[in-house]
């Protein structure tokens, strides 16, 4: 594939040649070209990497607001997931994973239930996914007990252990939801097969308390002392954590997901700003996430970077902090080396994982600077295309991999069938 006439993040025009699935050069050789792209007026970007999420969870979007996070699961979330199934995932997925590609993403860090339907869905989009079956100490909507829900982790890293676009994972829920037995049984099949592991972290005072109550120790504390960190760690939130935590976590080379809009709807953090200038400065890997829609509402990382970077200006009095091209790292480079991929950037054998943007709009006039247009005045909606593994999953607006009309129609269907179960 032949991408001409592209505008770099550089501002300079290049041709970018791929070959399967990567960038085999810019304005060099190439062989034969089977499609040809014409991006002439576009402007071509390393597409998004979404490290904190809960796909199917779109069934539940708009459904309630304005609760506190422990509110929220336990009176809204939580019983409606009672009555979740395997249809629905799948549907609730279709739906995520059509918003994924329309919003320049192309690869999420996804925890939840039925995890063998939403690799269904992605590998029939052509999305990449590090998919973690989440675990409780306490029945889930797939599994009565926390033993069969670690078979369900088990089998599905064995089905998809060399799957191209699906890395198996697994998603421990948080220190609040699962026991420090079963937090040790999660890392000990996390370590037989290689598994990154998903985990809610000191997202919240609350549970800050709560685990101080329990066992005498911050979560991140409890979590070092009982051998569960290392650099296969994924922490999402990571909002209440004191400087010695950020060491610890440092030390261990844990990532963390930063999802600045889901916190401050919640109100998970005070004003839902993480420690970021010392995870910075600790040599932390930070990276970005939008949480689930039913927190966010959508999956916009356009705006997820942009209000990462006033929250961060704002909170510190200092507008300096979190610039527009190390938020635009965040959410593009540092997410796939989070996720073990060798892409983010567009550069000669890096993954052919990219986005267009549509130049024609007027609030990206005039044309200065194309990451501080990305951080601070670009929106999903500006997406005009998606480029995922070498495969073009979305042209001048229009999703080429699915029916999207039918498959949105069919979708909606199903999430209204879960509300009426969960509350009529």
């Amino acid at each position: 594939m032949l991408i001409k006439n592209a505008v770099l993040p550089n501002k300079k025009r290049a041709d970018i040649y791929i070959e399967e699935k990567e960038i085999v050069s810019i304005n060099g050789e190439k062989n034969k070209d089977d499609w040809v792209i014409d991006a002439r007026g576009k402007l071509v970007l390393p597409s998004f990497y979404n490290t904190h999420t809960h796909l199917a969870m779109t069934l539940m979007r708009g459904i309630v607001e304005d609760l506190v996070l422990k509110d929220w699961l336990e009176k809204i979330v939580w019983p409606m997931e009672k009555h979740l199934s395997r249809e629905h995932v799948y549907w609730g997925s279709i739906i995520g994973g059509l918003e994924l590609i329309r919003s320049g993403i192309a690869g999420i860090a996804d925890m939840y239930f039925f995890m063998d339907e939403v690799a269904k869905v992605l590998k029939l989009l052509g999305l990449r996914g590090t998919l973690g079956t989440t675990i409780f100490d306490f029945p889930s909507p797939e599994a009565e007990s926390t033993d069969e829900m670690l078979k369900i982790a088990e089998a599905f890293a064995k089905d998809y252990q060399n799957d191209e676009l699906i890395t198996p994972s697994i998603a421990p829920h948080s220190t609040y939801t699962c026991s420090p037995e079963t937090l040790l049984k999660v890392k000990e099949l996390a370590d037989k097969y290689g598994l990154l592991i998903q985990i809610h972290l000191a997202e919240t005072r609350w549970e800050v308390y709560e685990i101080q109550k329990r066992y005498g120790k911050r979560p991140v504390e409890l979590l070092g002392d009982i051998g569960f960190l290392d650099e296969n760690v994924l922490a999402a939130h990571a909002v209440w954590v004191t400087k010695a935590e950020i060491r610890t976590l440092a030390k261990h080379g844990v990532k963390v997901v930063h999802n600045p809009i889901s916190n401050m709807k919640l109100a998970s953090g005070g004003a839902g700003v993480m420690p970021y200038p010392e995870m910075k400065e600790y040599g932390v890997l930070v990276t970005l996430g939008t949480d689930g829609v039913a927190s966010n509402n959508n999956f916009d990382m356009f705006e997820e970077m942009k209000v990462m970077a006033i929250a961060q200006k704002n909170h510190r009095w200092d507008p300096t902090i979190a610039k527009a091209e190390e938020v635009f790292k965040i959410a593009t480079e540092n997410g796939a080396k989070a996720l073990g991929l060798k892409a983010g950037r567009i550069e000669e054998g890096y993954l052919a994982d990219l986005m267009l943007i549509d130049l024609n709009k007027p609030h990206l006039k005039p044309f200065y600077d194309p990451i501080t247009l990305a951080v601070y005045s670009m929106r999903a909606s500006d997406v005009d295309g998606l480029i995922v593994n070498g495969r073009p999953l979305m042209l001048n607006k229009e999703i080429l991999v699915v029916d999207e009309a039918e498959m949105l129609e069919k979708a909606e269907k199903k999430a209204f069938e879960l509300y009426e179960k969960a509350f009529s």
